[in-house]
């Protein structure tokens, strides 16, 4: 089945700027007439030379030049508006996606959609509605002009410009297109593989440059090499054939052939009007490579828009934390690539107390947690919080109700304090402090954090826990990367916090210790996670 002209997922941000776009293609092909009436214009004054005929064709020219200035801005403005339209809509559509959805995509390949497939569709946007309006009018009303001044007969003349326009706008670019995408994925691939070293460059300096992004580099320019290569064999030596049948000795020839019998007028408007047709051919097959780029990042912008987001929650009020507000689960079943991730778990988990989740690894303990976060769409049931689904939120309060701290999630390069300030940007320099020696670590808050090992990053991640106003704390592996004394050193901290402030706490791990020092605690058996899970319901409702 073929794909629609516009992408629907495209229509919200384009529809605004359609007037624009259409005012810019009225004006290209109102430009494009008075083009031709400037040169109908010189035909007559070659006839009967007069400052009147000069007049006229001075005249013309300036409008076509203000017309197609004038299109060009129209164009251009709508194209600006549609891709600043579009960025906020993507933007706004990749921040709700579940955590499952936006793990497929690589940072990579998130900055290409952000950035360069947009960009794609500039030439497809601003040039292609009215280069293909001037390519149907011009030549509409130069066949009128040469029927209605010299005869059908003066048509030959435009023989060569409507083969070579047809063979450079149809079969050309029917052989290019596997090259033009083969170029796109293999300057894509140079891209990642540039960004990959620069982010690896360590690993490829203790590996050497025939593994990893250095080897992927070598190899992509390779292929862009050959790519190229086969390219101008191909397209190249057929392209500058049409080409060269565009230009005005053939047309010229063939014109003055036919009519090298006629009167001035007739002869100089058959040889004149012969070249306009392949203008607006020549201008709109330089584009048709930009078009299909276009086309190919217009689908993938749409393959993004088109996945399924988190609700963005209408509830605009916080619920008030209290010790009798649970965060719960209820016959939960998350499905992730068709797969049961969580099957129909039921738990509802203790406030002021500190709940493990464990099982084995593919169990679905990371995913509950983000379900619990309101970062997954459950297939059934529902996720709690003092009453309420936790989806019904809105989502830029959801956070101050429930707070996930993910499994290696990194610092920003910025200061610890700033790090750290994310949690409270309003507190003080010793409440900073007094959250990083909870976190079991005593460092200045000037340092840099990314200058920082892995196990220290990951308690200035925890620090912010502390200083967190959120009712509920979710924790991805928060001991993984600390050795056994400090891991138990943190757990009693956060018991402590947990009991003192109310806080219900949800840790997952692996650690067996860890999770039999828990107030309580969630087994995920797989594939019985669901009997597990109902098991651990029973034993929080007899308490």
């Amino acid at each position: 089945m073929p794909r629609p002209l516009v992408e629907p997922s495209l229509v919200p941000a384009l529809r605004p700027a359609l007037p624009a776009l259409a005012a810019g293609v009225v004006a290209a092909a109102a430009s494009g007439v008075a083009m031709l009436g400037a040169l109908w214009s010189v035909v007559q004054l070659i006839g009967e030379p007069s400052m009147t005929w000069a007049g006229w064709a001075c005249g013309l020219w300036l409008t076509g030049v203000t017309l197609a200035a004038t299109s060009s801005w129209l164009s251009h403005h709508a194209e600006s508006l549609f891709e600043a339209r579009l960025r906020r809509q993507l933007a706004a559509h990749l921040v709700r996606l579940p955590a499952s959805t936006m793990s497929r995509y690589s940072g990579d390949a998130l900055r290409r959609l952000v950035s360069d497939d947009i960009s794609a569709l500039h030439h497809m946007t601003a040039h292609l509605p009215a280069e293909f309006a001037t390519l149907i009018v011009v030549p509409a009303v130069t066949i009128a002009v040469l029927v209605a001044s010299a005869g059908p007969v003066a048509l030959l003349a435009l023989a060569p410009g409507i083969v070579a326009a047809l063979f450079y706008l149809f079969v050309i670019p029917r052989m290019a297109a596997r090259h033009s995408a083969e170029s796109a994925d293999v300057m894509g691939g140079i891209v990642t593989a540039v960004d990959d070293y620069a982010r690896g460059i360590h690993v490829c300096r203790i590996y050497g440059a025939q593994t990893g992004a250095a080897a992927d580099y070598a190899e992509s320019t390779a292929r862009f090499t050959r790519g190229m290569q086969e390219r101008v064999r191909l397209v190249a030596t057929p392209a500058a054939v049409a080409v060269a049948l565009m230009q005005a000795t053939a047309t010229f020839a063939i014109a003055y052939a036919v009519g090298y019998c006629w009167d001035a007028t007739t002869l100089a408007a058959t040889i004149l009007f012969s070249l306009a047709i392949v203008t607006p051919a020549l201008r709109l097959g330089h584009g048709l490579d930009y078009v299909a780029a276009g086309r190919a990042a217009a689908v993938r912008l749409a393959a993004a828009l088109d996945e399924p987001t988190l609700r963005a929650g209408e509830a605009l009020t916080v619920p008030a934390s209290s010790p009798s507000d649970r965060l719960e689960i209820v016959d939960l079943t998350v499905m992730i690539a068709d797969r049961r991730v969580v099957d129909g778990v039921t738990h509802a988990f203790r406030p002021a107390a500190i709940t493990a989740i464990t099982g084995p690894s593919g169990a679905g303990k990371s995913t509950l947690l983000k379900a619990l976060a309101g970062f997954e769409i459950p297939e059934l049931g529902t996720v709690r919080y003092a009453g309420q689904s936790v989806l019904t939120i809105d989502e830029n309060l959801r956070p101050q109700s429930i707070l996930l701290t993910p499994q290696g999630a990194d610092v920003l390069p910025a200061t610890v304090r700033e790090n750290i300030a994310l949690a409270a940007p309003d507190a003080t320099d010793a409440e900073y402090n007094a959250a990083l020696r909870r976190a079991q670590i005593d460092i200045s808050l000037d340092t840099d954090a990314t200058s920082l090992s892995g196990g220290e990053r990951q308690r200035v991640g925890l620090a912010r826990v502390f200083l967190s106003p959120a009712a509920v704390l979710l924790l991805d592996e928060p001991t993984s990367a600390l050795d056994d004394r400090t891991a138990a050193e943190l757990l009693k901290e956060l018991r402590d916090f947990a009991h003192a402030e109310g806080k219900t706490i949800v840790i997952v791990t692996h650690d067996p210790a860890l999770a039999d020092d828990a107030d309580d605690r969630l087994d995920l058996d797989s594939p019985n996670s669901h009997n597990a899970a109902s098991r651990n319901a029973a034993l929080t409702g007899a308490e």
